[in-house]
């Protein structure tokens, strides 16, 4: 057998083994159940907004309505030059449980949305804080159930990457690329399961914290430059052994995250390479073996073998699109669009590696 071949068949054991895990990932279904909170501690919900004029009425309607009552709304207004502000303190005035908090100029050390995190846990005064990003939506009983699971699990963090609403066809062509990463390389139940930094993740739009453990290590001062700082945070708690766990988002939350393909490419090249452990070697490697695997496949395996290989790559778009919530025969007539979005998105997470600058929100990014 020539040398092509076995490595055909490495490339092959590597896609089976990535439909197994999207597989378990899909059988043991890692959403959010339904739970009953002990005793009444207060949720502290802790909201950055920088110009969300669009979004921040949608996520305070929600809050207002949870059937978990016990609860503050701290909304940081980060120097916002439209009408956030203002859409916040017409809503405080209905709902006494809302308080808006103006931000101060950002220090030279500091990203934005870290420094309004730190800010909102200063002077927050809950059991639990959790932090949500003003463009997500929330379930009537998400508080609830969040709570209830951090109380059962004991946990020090329960983060969540909510469903993602997709309206352009230039969204439909980058975000599932993400789920599709995530979800055939990590099993996420082995985030709560296991100790391993190598198994830690999250999404800073969504992120609750046992209020006591957070006041101890101020995880968004500690990673107060990082760009990708939920991540960082997750390894950190993983570090310190700490129990944790982060979850899918079904209808208990979702999110538009972005609206165009130029917005997803430049929104997800910040972080992407963190799938990867942060290294930009092990990106690219994943990417050319996703990118040439089928190539190689086609020409040195017998046709069993190659039907197995396409069986388990489509099988699993199919299993991590469904468990996602997106449409799973859509995403596998995408498939070579949406490869050629990861290729774009890879070239730009490599520039910004390389110290390319993004702007975000009115503010330059560095990678850290």
């Amino acid at each position: 057998m020539s040398p092509l071949f076995y490595i055909s068949l490495f490339l092959l054991s590597i896609v089976v083994i990535r439909f197994l895990i999207a597989l378990l990932n899909y059988l043991t279904r890692p959403v959010l159940p339904s739970g009953k909170v002990e005793g009444n501690p207060l949720v502290s919900v802790l909201i950055p907004a920088r110009n969300e004029e669009k979004n921040i009425s949608e996520i305070l309607n929600c809050l207002s309505k949870q059937d978990y009552s016990n609860i503050e709304v701290l909304v940081y207004n980060d120097q916002s030059t439209d009408a956030t502000a203002q859409i916040v303190e017409d809503r405080a005035k209905h709902d006494e449980r809302i308080r808006l908090i103006e931000g101060v100029e950002l220090p030279e050390d500091w990203l934005g949305k870290n420094h309004a995190c730190y800010q909102l846990a200063q002077r927050a005064k809950g059991n639990f804080y959790l932090f949500l990003d003003a463009d997500v939506k929330v379930s009537q009983q998400f508080i609830r159930n969040a709570t209830a699971y951090m109380q059962r699990k004991r946990l020090t963090l329960l983060s969540m990457f909510p469903r993602q609403e997709m309206v352009t066809w230039g969204e439909r062509l980058v975000i599932p690329n993400m789920n599709w990463i995530l979800l055939s390389l990590l099993f996420l139940r082995l985030v709560r399961w296991s100790k391993r930094r190598s198994l830690a993740a999250a999404n800073g739009q969504m992120m609750m914290f046992s209020v006591a453990n957070y006041d101890e290590n101020q995880w968004h001062e500690k990673l107060k430059s990082s760009s990708v700082e939920d991540i960082g945070i997750s390894r950190l708690v993983k570090r310190k052994k700490l129990r944790m766990a982060t979850l899918l988002g079904t209808d208990d939350i979702s999110c538009r995250m972005y609206n165009s393909y130029s917005e997803s490419i430049a929104g997800f090249s910040k972080n992407v390479t963190e799938f990867f452990g942060g290294s930009v070697f092990t990106t690219i490697l994943f990417t050319l073996i996703s990118t040439f695997s089928p190539i190689l496949i086609i020409l040195s395996l017998p046709f069993p073998l190659t039907l197995l290989y396409f069986f388990s790559m489509v099988s699993s778009r199919m299993l991590i699109s469904s468990l996602s919530e997106q449409s799973p025969y859509l995403n596998v007539i995408l498939w070579p669009a949406q490869h050629l979005s990861f290729l774009h998105l890879v070239y730009k997470a490599i520039r910004f590696k390389n110290g390319e600058k993004l702007s975000w929100k009115g503010r330059e990014i560095n990678s850290i």
